[in-house]
């Protein structure tokens, strides 16, 4: 890759963080879980590096509606479940998306379309799974410290 596609390629994943941040800053239920250290920009950008592909433009070029955030964020659950169940080392950032995907899961008002009720479906199931885990380690190292 040249210096300029590379540097071409950055200018449209920072593009797509922007509206990714917008769309987020729109929606009063996910500007409550930034209260803490890690700002709405820096998780745009964080999911904009985990869902962004150059060769896949849908979601860049799409308006930005509940619907596509939920696919977007779907991507990036998927790698941080991942990462999650092997390692246990989420960052801050990498846990609010974990929220968002949950939080735009559960959004009554999203068109009732096959797909997204799948994907739905899958941040309900694997995020119940991921809750099971995290209790179940928990348990582990209070146990250990007795």
């Amino acid at each position: 890759m040249s210096f300029i596609s590379a540097v071409g390629e950055q200018w449209h994943k920072s593009a797509f963080a922007e509206k990714i941040a917008k769309q987020l800053k729109q929606d009063s239920q996910v500007c409550q879980l930034f209260v803490g250290a890690t700002n709405i920009t820096t998780v745009a950008n964080l999911i904009a590096a985990m869902a962004y592909s150059e060769q896949d433009s849908e979601h860049q070029d799409a308006d930005f509606t509940d619907a596509v955030m939920l696919a977007i964020l779907f991507d990036c659950f998927r790698l941080l479940i991942v990462k999650q169940a092997e390692h246990d080392n989420l960052n801050q950032a990498e846990h609010l998306i974990i929220q968002l995907a949950k939080l735009y899961a559960n959004k009554t008002d999203l068109p009732q379309d096959d797909a997204l009720v799948q994907i739905q479906g899958y941040i309900n199931k694997l995020g119940q799974q991921l809750d099971e885990l995290q209790t179940q380690r928990r348990q582990q190292h209070r146990s250990m410290g007795r």
